[in-house]
């Protein structure tokens, strides 16, 4: 199928901005914490259950990344984001409608079709901010994960006032009303740069990174380069993921007030969006295996002290830890392109995400194993210390098989 493209003197700058717009409610997971008391009021469940529809978002959102990547090989850029967004904003409306008797049904709508239409809309938003930027790819992809870490900051407010003032299904109502809205106005602008684009670009930047070999899946799941990426942001989500839901609530013993650890929460949600830009805009710089070693090196620091400290210190270790997970979240969709290039950018990054989702489900499950053993969230703490030095080893392990040199483990010839 051809695909439609634009002309090579496209502002780029302009589809970066498109981009961006799509992913305007692209944080609502992040506020889940805010929806889940009044899904337990209105269906009459208990927390356990009014969580399942948030986990299981998070695990199939891999899915959708994975089914971005396939639309990518058949359809257009932007036919692949108006599926990923038509299904996002279905699920969203659909979720509003839920009657009280059958709650299940929301792990169908906000579980399972939200969570697919958000990871083809992401996955599809990287690869093509990849294309456009191939010079800049750290730049580019880190402007896309730093508008999810934004969006759920401004999102919490607004939801927020919607559940107190009007009602759960008005809130799914206007969240995809603005998903459709933003999402079709956005998808316009992005489409598929011509095909001599990207190599246009590279030549006149004399980008030195090596693209004339390109993996297929298939031939990326034989290098050993890929089990080391992959487990390797599998060990990057405990760090903040075992943290997280247990920071306020050890607030007290660590002797912080309750306006100091939601003011860190704040904090957290900030410096979190802003490790997801800066952080990828200096590995263009300093290269990203370096940088991702002592984002680890400083995650373990920072872990390790918050399993000690008390007072403000605390706190403060608190929103470093979540400024270095924001920055190594988005080190890997260029880290993903630089050692397998860019033709199969979207299923090889949909790919390695799935060490993130593996992480992502076992990590609340970890949570509750940890609560009944003798050391209790300090188990926790242990646990994601330990992750993080493991990670630091696997990135000095695959700094030994730089991407300049993949190209004699046999991709694909590169043509334009």
């Amino acid at each position: 199928m051809k695909k439609e493209v634009v002309s090579k003197d496209v502002h780029r700058i302009k589809i970066l901005i498109m981009s961006m717009l799509i992913l305007i409610i692209g944080g609502i997971s992040y506020s889940w914490g805010l929806v889940q008391p009044y899904i337990m009021e209105y269906y009459s469940v208990d927390t356990s259950f009014a969580s399942i529809p948030f986990s299981i978002n998070l695990g199939i959102f891999v899915v959708g990344n994975l089914i971005g990547g396939k639309l990518q090989q058949i359809f257009s850029t932007q036919k692949a984001l108006y599926i990923g967004i038509f299904m996002k904003c279905f699920g969203l409306f659909t979720s509003g409608f839920v009657p009280a008797g059958a709650p299940w049904l929301l792990i169908v709508t906000y579980g399972i079709i939200v969570g697919i239409g958000g990871g083809v809309v992401y996955n599809t938003l990287l690869t093509a901010m990849q294309n456009y930027f191939p010079d800049k790819k750290g730049m580019a992809t880190g402007f896309i994960l730093c508008m999810m870490g934004i969006s759920g900051f401004y999102l919490s407010p607004i939801i927020n006032y919607i559940l107190t003032h009007y009602s759960l299904k008005l809130m799914f109502a206007a969240l995809g009303t603005m998903a459709f809205v933003a999402g079709m106005i956005g998808a316009y602008f992005v489409k598929d740069p011509s095909a001599d684009y990207v190599q246009k670009h590279i030549a006149h930047k004399n980008i030195k990174v090596n693209h004339s070999m390109q993996f297929a899946p298939q031939q990326m799941l034989k290098t050993k380069q890929f089990y080391l990426i992959t487990f390797s942001i599998f060990l990057a989500v405990p760090g903040f993921m075992l943290i997280n839901p247990q920071f306020v609530l050890l607030g007290e013993e660590r002797l912080i007030t309750d306006a100091q650890a939601l003011t860190a929460v704040m904090f957290a949600a900030i410096f979190q969006a802003a490790g997801r830009l800066s952080v990828p805009f200096l590995s263009d710089k300093l290269g990203r295996t370096n940088l991702l070693f002592f984002i680890f090196l400083f995650s373990a620091l920072s872990i390790f002290g918050l399993a000690f400290v008390k007072g403000i210190l605390y706190p403060v270790l608190f929103v470093a830890l979540a400024f270095f997970y924001g920055g190594v979240m988005g080190l890997y969709p260029s880290l993903t392109s630089d050692y397998f290039g860019l033709r199969h950018a979207g299923i090889n990054y949909s790919l390695v995400l799935i060490g993130f989702g593996t992480a992502s489900i076992l990590c609340p499950i970890l949570i509750r194993a940890v609560k009944g053993t003798a050391m209790g969230p300090s188990l926790s703490f242990a646990i994601a210390g330990g992750a993080a030095v493991i990670g630091m080893v696997l990135v000095i392990l695959l700094r030994k098989y730089p991407h300049e040199e993949i190209a004699s483990l046999g991709g694909e010839k590169h043509q334009p």
